[in-house]
């Protein structure tokens, strides 16, 4: 047998956890309100909420254990620039806060919660914007990589 070699290569385990446990507990999440509410067996409810629940806190125990060793310095980040970092991560905080915004709104929700939802929308969208910026400039900069 040959051995096959990737470009992308994950070395802390607990980020390659951390990856792996992530998409199965946000489809068990997705999956969870509507197999609570069929009319299936009580056994295999239980089953199915134990076994999110294990994937969710395998995901979250994993990824704080990845941010312990980043900042005592024991590993490396995988995206180097801080700007491109935080604008992978406000991206989908965007998306997320602009639709409740929308949908608060237009389904006529409570006040508190359009406000709450439309104040949290600009903050991300805002940042996202911003840290972009930031990137394009440390990109045109020559310092994309270093920095």
């Amino acid at each position: 047998m040959s051995n096959n070699n990737s470009n992308l290569l994950i070395e802390n385990e607990n980020l390659f956890r951390t990856l792996v446990f992530s998409p199965v507990a946000l489809v068990l999440i997705a999956f969870g309100g509507e197999f609570l509410s069929s009319d299936k067996l009580f056994l295999f409810k239980v089953i199915y909420v134990l076994v999110g629940l294990y994937s969710t806190l395998c995901a979250l125990a994993h990824g704080a254990f990845y941010t312990n060793e980043l900042y005592e310095g024991k590993t490396e980040g995988l995206i180097k620039n801080n700007n491109l970092f935080k604008t992978i991560v406000f991206l989908p905080l965007a998306v997320l806060f602009s639709l409740l915004a929308y949908t608060t709104i237009t389904s006529s929700g409570h006040i508190v919660f359009s406000v709450i939802y439309v104040l949290m929308a600009l903050y991300f969208v805002l940042g996202t914007l911003a840290y972009a910026a930031f990137y394009t400039n440390d990109f045109y900069a020559g310092q994309a990589h270093t920095t």
